[in-house]
Parts: C-alpha cells; structure tokens; sequence
C-alpha cells in the first residue's frame, strides 16, 4: 500500500508550477527581462508565444552593426508598433551605441512613430540614451502628456553650439521627474521648460558651455546639478526653489567653469541636505565658493568636496575671505568635509563648526593630491594636515559623533583648537 501511495504522488521537482500562473503575472514577470530575453520565451509553448509582447516595460537597443539595427527594428515593431491597445505600454527605454540616422532601412519619421504610438498607450515613463540627434524629435518627446519620468542623454553633437532648444508650451501636467544631460543646451529654454512643469519634484541636469542658469519652480524639491563646462564660465547662477530639500553641485570645475565674477542668487528656505564636490580649485575662486557657503543658511546636512589645483604651489585660503567670517549654519546637525586641510583650510572649517551650534555629527578627511607633473614644485611640509591626530595616531582624518551632548563637544572644541606643529608633522 505505501509504494502504490508513493507512486501516485507527483515529483515536486516535475510539477511545472509557471504554466499554473495567470497570464497577468506571467507579463509581470517577463517584463523584469530584457526584450529580447522575454522574446526568446515565445518558443516554449502556445501560451507563451505572444505573452512577452504584451510585457509593460520594453527596453530596445541599437548596435552599429547592420545586423543589430534590424532586430531592433524588428523587435520594436512587435512590442510596440503592433502592440494591441489592450496593453498598455508603461515604459520605453531606447538606446543607440551607434548614430541611428542615415541608416537605409529607417526613415527619420520611425521614431517619432514610435513614439506617437508610445504614447497612444499611455507611456508613463521614458528614457533616450546614446547616439541620436534629440533635435528632430524633441517636439514628439514634449507633447507625451501622460509622461512621469523623462531622461534624456544624447551623444550625438551635429555642430557646435547652443543647439539643444528645449520645447515649451506643452502641458506636461504629470511630469514628476526629470533628467537631461545634454551637451550646449540653450539656458534660456531650460528655464521656460522647468518653470510650466507643474508637477516637477526631481530634476537632474547636466551639460556643458553654459554662462549663466536660471531655475524657478515652486514643486521641485530635490535638484542635481553637473556643469562640464570646457570653453566659458559660470558667472551667475539663480535658483528661486521654495519647496528644494535636497541639493547635489558636482563638478563645478573652477579652473575654466568658475568665474571670477560669479554670483549665486538662490532661494530655498526648506533646503535640508547640500553636497558640493569642487575640483582645480585656486585661491581666486575663494570669492565664489563663499557665495555658495552663503546660500545655504538653513541646512542640516553638508557634504563638502574640494580638490585644490594642481597649478597651486602654496596653499591659499579658498573657503574663507581674508577678513571676512563665514555665514552661521543654526540649523547644521551633520557636515562631511573631504578636502586638504592645510592651514588655511583648518581654520576655515574650525569657524563654521563654531557657527553650528546644532552639529551633531562631524567627519574631516584630509585628501591633497600626488606631487607630480607641474604640481612638483610644492612644498610638502605646507600640504600637511592641521587635523588633530585621531584613535588610529594619524591626522588623515576626524570623525565625531554625538556633539550635541554637552562633555563630547567640549572634548571635540578642545582638540580643535590644538593646532599640529611642524615637527609632529615631520615625525607623522
């Protein structure tokens, strides 16, 4: 009886429980492939022989053989072109590691097509990376009124100069994130674009050439910013955000970007969280980088990244005016502070941590760059660290936590204001 009952049972491993799932959430599932991966599940059987052309999430990407740019039209034609209306299509991302214009099978109207038939399905979200001119197309992004998420990311570059003009006009009225990172966009546009996006919360933008940036929103509330600019400089940046908690400045590359004349005009009241990275900084920029430092009055949380020029031979103030104090941070609970701390530097830091009466949190790290090249002729004993010396004997770095319990920031005050002298630097 016990072997005629064991040899009714079904072996757990034979049982194909993928065939027992809805049709639903085998689209779920599929849709977490890439394309062409769902596509090649069409073989296994009847059912699933159309299940991947109804997957919600379709990702197409072109290669520079001819080969690769046949299948991609093939496949787009499958899961999007003849897509049933009965399946939406919530998101598309298209790639092109190679220029896609000019190719003999493909008219310049596919992708707007594609595109429009996007958006018949209600596409919610969309991504365009790689080599493609965005130009002609720009228009038929712009008018996809159910869009949530947008990021664009072209390297394609027709011909020098502002030539990215961005659409307005459009009711993008769903729009809550936003990402261009786009060469030579023309300023004026961006800023009309960001200002009727109503509903806009994120935004990530980077580009290069660039003097001046406007930005004005009343939703945004968490901004990335990356200037790569090669040919001119960043003289006035203005930033009217009411409702900005978050806040990211990347490489603002001070040696060509920077100007001597640069001025920030910024208004964020609710801003919460502020990372700066700076790289070839000299002491000239010293003006500049105070006029960020100000705009950030309300922060409680600051990262702080400097890389001095290596043209620098002797270490100049480059955070602090001479004369001058730095702004009061009442609201500063955390400060992450990575740059070389000569002594120029040290002392800059030591008078904001004493307008941070709420600091909760500190950690220094002193970082200087290699001796090499023109940067040779350096002194090496005017490079090292004033930090005081931490548990592990050295002075690369400070970590403090718990400051807003009264015997902690008396301690950490105390270490502070020790100041390492050349000799301990010399044995160190």
């Amino acid at each position: 009886m016990a072997v005629a009952m064991s040899c009714s049972q079904p072996d757990p491993d034979q049982i194909d429980r993928l065939s027992s799932l809805p049709d639903e959430l085998l689209v779920t599932i599929l849709s977490f492939l890439p394309t062409p991966i769902a596509g090649r599940t069409s073989v296994l059987s009847r059912r699933f022989r159309h299940l991947w052309q109804a997957i919600p999430s379709v990702q197409l990407i072109s290669g520079s053989r001819k080969k690769d740019r046949d299948k991609f039209i093939a496949m787009a034609d499958y899961v999007v072109l003849n897509r049933n209306i009965s399946h939406p299509l919530l998101s598309l991302r298209l790639k092109f590691n190679s220029s896609f214009y000019g190719y003999p099978s493909l008219s310049d109207s596919y992708i707007p097509s594609l595109l429009a038939k996007a958006h018949s399905l209600g596409l919610r979200n969309l991504t365009i990376e790689g080599f493609i001119d965005l130009v002609p197309i720009l228009p038929t992004i712009f008018s996809i009124n159910s869009l949530e998420s947008l990021s664009l990311e072209s390297g394609f570059y027709p011909h020098p100069g502002p030539y990215h003009i961005l659409p307005s006009g459009f009711t993008l009225t769903c729009l809550r994130n936003l990402s261009l990172e786009l060469d030579n966009v023309e300023p004026a546009s961006l800023s009309q674009l960001v200002s009727e996006l109503c509903s806009l919360e994120d935004l990530h933008f980077s580009a290069s050439t660039m003097d001046r940036l406007s930005l004005s929103s009343r939703t945004m509330k968490r901004l990335e910013l990356i200037i790569r600019i090669d040919h001119s400089q960043l003289h006035t940046l203005e930033l009217f955000l009411p409702s900005l908690e978050s806040l990211h400045l990347d490489r603002f590359n001070s040696f060509s970007s920077l100007s001597s004349r640069f001025n920030i005009h910024a208004e964020f009241p609710l801003l919460k969280r502020a990372s700066i990275t700076l790289i070839t900084v000299e002491g000239k920029d010293v003006n500049a980088i105070s006029e960020l430092l100000n705009s950030f009055v309300h922060v409680e949380e600051l990262t702080l990244s400097v890389e001095e020029s290596e043209f620098v031979k002797c270490p100049e103030p480059i955070l602090l005016q001479p004369g001058k104090g730095l702004p009061k941070f009442p609201n500063l609970k955390h400060l992450d502070a990575s740059l070389c701390f000569h002594e120029h530097n040290f002392e800059a830091i030591t008078m904001v941590l004493h307008n941070s009466p709420a600091l909760e949190s500190l950690k220094l790290v002193h970082e200087i760059r290699k001796f090499t090249g023109v940067s040779r002729g350096r002194k090496r004993k005017d490079w090292r660290s004033k930090l005081p010396r931490n548990a592990d004997g050295n002075y690369r770095y400070a970590y403090f936590r718990n400051l807003h319990l009264g015997e902690n920031r008396k301690e950490f005050m105390k270490l502070l204001g020790k100041k390492c002298s050349s000799k301990k630097h010399a044995k160190s």
